[in-house]
């Protein structure tokens, strides 16, 4: 599927067709007047939400980049197994770091609980989370906000593969203590175009100097992502790709779940994770699924791994691979 660019008619046509308009690098941005960058208002026009809370950056990554670095941070707060661009970004930037455990959702915030925060704490989690595409429902960040008294990330990088791409943007924009990531890379699935976006109503001085475009999103990827926004037609291709990715996904689950050995999470994400008991079960499934494209093997707090979903065919190959070990 990260070849779907290429693959499809629709999407190659389009792209064909877009390219001398976009790449002619006369953005025309003006850098005293930030909040009139267009693509900041086709992203207000997109989501439906004011211009004034929004920021484009090169990707979810600058954006860890630059949020956890602030100064104004006593603590990072973070989940024992997260994404490791947030605890290397605390580390360089001399940040304590206090990790809270939690395998599942629920096991997470009631360890939470344990924790004493103040609001110059900063808590980043994802959702779905980055290492079992688990989704937190809307309660359970209401509960986080009780219990957690400083500001929370909610890094919704694969949202738009979940039931509720609408995510947590409502409980955003109602809580100036919450910040939401979003990327492109995942929703178009177009990395290398590096363009995400932030939400929040939380006043950061300066943040909209520190990230700010074209500095770090170039003209041609500011253009594509205007001129896709507008498109309905490739935003139906897109929804149409994702519905077909969540089937496969939910192939993979509903086949495998059931197995003694393994557990399998359901995923909300492009990808499903199996967790493991012990490293010598997960090798053996790894080394039978190793020359397969999107495989990858963590020994984390827990030893899992980590499938991206492409089409029927290798989601069927992944079944019949792992059944074939463990029954």
């Amino acid at each position: 599927m990260s070849s779907i660019w290429q693959n499809n008619k629709l999407l190659r046509k389009w792209e064909k067709q877009h390219f001398k308009k976009n790449v002619n690098g006369d953005f025309n941005y003006n850098l005293a007047y930030p909040l009139e960058d267009p693509l900041v208002n086709a992203i207000s026009n997109y989501i439906n939400v004011k211009k004034d809370y929004i920021y484009v950056g090169a990707g979810i990554s600058q954006f860890i980049s630059a949020i956890v670095g602030l100064k104004e941070w006593e603590n990072i707060i973070l989940p024992d197994i997260e994404f490791s661009l947030y605890k290397r970004t605390a580390l360089l930037n001399d940040k304590k770091v206090v990790y809270v455990k939690g395998i599942d959702s629920e096991e997470f915030i009631n360890n939470l609980k344990k924790i004493k925060s103040s609001d110059k704490d900063l808590l980043c989690i994802s959702s779905p989370r980055w290492f079992n595409g688990e989704i937190f429902t809307k309660k359970q960040i209401r509960k986080i906000l009780e219990i957690y008294k400083g500001t929370l990330i909610i890094d919704e990088a694969y949202v738009d593969y979940s039931n509720n791409e609408k995510g947590m943007i409502d409980i955003c924009l109602e809580n100036d203590r919450v910040i939401i990531f979003r990327s492109f890379s995942k929703k178009f699935l177009a990395s290398g175009y590096r363009t995400g976006y932030m939400v929040t109503t939380k006043n950061i001085d300066g943040l909209r100097n520190t990230i700010i475009p074209p500095h770090s999103v170039s003209s041609y990827s500011e253009n594509f992502f205007i001129s896709l926004l507008k498109d309905n037609k490739i935003l139906k291709a897109f929804d149409d790709t994702r519905e077909y990715i969540k089937n496969n996904r939910d192939l993979i689950y509903n086949s495998l779940k059931n197995l003694n050995g393994i557990k399998i999470i359901k995923s909300a994400s492009n990808f499903i994770s199996i967790l493991f008991k012990d490293n010598e079960l997960m090798n053996e499934i790894y080394d039978s699924l190793s020359d397969l494209a999107g495989i990858q093997k963590f020994d984390e707090v827990v030893p899992f791994i980590k499938i991206w979903i492409n089409n029927e065919k290798f989601s069927q190959e992944i079944i019949k691979r792992i059944k074939e070990k463990i029954i």
